[in-house]
């Protein structure tokens, strides 16, 4: 099938962040305290939202790193994807079946789609989402690209949509739903009336749980965000989606993207261990979000030098 993309149009919000490990107040994700440096040189940061959401936050600065999806030929901890290709730092990506693992959300990767969720039986036959796959189809992805000049762009935007004229794609991670500049939960049919008039919520966007996004601010910043839930760690409820919305928002990002979330939500970094040097050694890495044992994802985000 032809992949048909656009661009979404956006507007600049305002940022948030806090203490390390303190409770929140309203700021910018710069004032963030205590940054820990990982073994690129981005900044990772952790802090609690009121008493009950532990929030873990990955500035990466994208003039100097570079983001990209990677899907594995089978389900695998984020930490096993992470390091098996040889990235900085990693957090789980799009939805899948827990079934057989094979991917609900179309992946593309150095030009070639690895996944599309029309193959997807377990999809395409279920009876109650046979009303929504067009809109299902078209949920929003991340898309990373060559303008014109070579040079590397991120953006956030439903599947439908077209590229800007002279822009390539190299690579796009399809989750959802899109985050900001506003909420689309009910556009992408993550809620949904049913044929008997009750509504679906079936990411649970109304409750609290687990969370993992992605955003980019408008500066050339982008960020991994996971936020503990329940069976993750002790006292922790995580977020509904909205309020993962205004998280994304008050940290600045003026695209944001919703991941998979709750039991999957992983954040894997390789921390520097050389104070002179941006390196790390293999008791430097860690899952800083997460289940313990892990759970297996089919594709992550990751986070690596640039080498363009």
């Amino acid at each position: 099938m032809k992949l048909q993309l656009c661009l979404a149009l956006l507007s600049a919000l305002t940022l948030y962040g806090t203490g390390m490990a303190s409770s929140s107040a309203e700021t910018s994700w710069r004032d963030l305290k205590e940054p820990q440096k990982l073994a690129c040189g981005a900044s990772y940061y952790t802090y609690f939202l009121g008493k009950e959401s532990h929030v873990h936050v990955i500035v990466a600065d994208l003039r100097k790193l570079k983001v990209r999806p990677a899907m594995g030929a089978a389900t695998a901890p984020t930490s096993r994807l992470t390091q098996d290709n040889k990235a900085c730092a990693g957090i789980n990506g799009g939805y899948f079946n827990l079934s057989d693992g094979e991917s609900a959300s179309y992946v593309v990767i150095d030009g070639k789609m690895l996944a599309d969720p029309h193959d997807n039986q377990a999809l395409v036959t279920n009876p109650r989402l046979k009303p929504f796959l067009d809109t299902i189809y078209r949920r929003s992805e991340i898309r990373f690209l060559k303008n014109a000049k070579n040079m590397p762009e991120i953006e956030i935007a439903t599947h439908d949509s077209l590229l800007k004229a002279g822009y390539t794609l190299t690579d796009s991670l399809q989750a959802g739903p899109q985050l900001l500049p506003v909420c689309r939960a009910k556009e992408e049919a993550f809620i949904r009336l049913q044929q008997d008039g009750k509504e679906a919520d079936s990411i649970g966007c109304r409750k609290a749980a687990a969370r993992s996004a992605f955003g980019i601010t408008g500066d050339g910043y982008a960020l991994f965000v996971a936020v503990a839930g329940k069976g993750q760690e002790d006292g922790t409820s995580g977020l509904t989606i909205f309020q993962m919305a205004d998280l994304m928002k008050k940290l600045g990002c003026q695209q944001a993207i919703n991941l998979d979330g709750g039991a999957s939500t992983t954040m894997f970094v390789r921390f520097c261990s050389d104070k002179k040097r941006l390196t790390s050694s293999p008791d430097s890495a860690s899952v800083v979000c997460g289940k313990n044992p892990e759970t297996r994802v089919k594709t992550v985000l990751l986070l690596e030098n640039r080498h363009d």
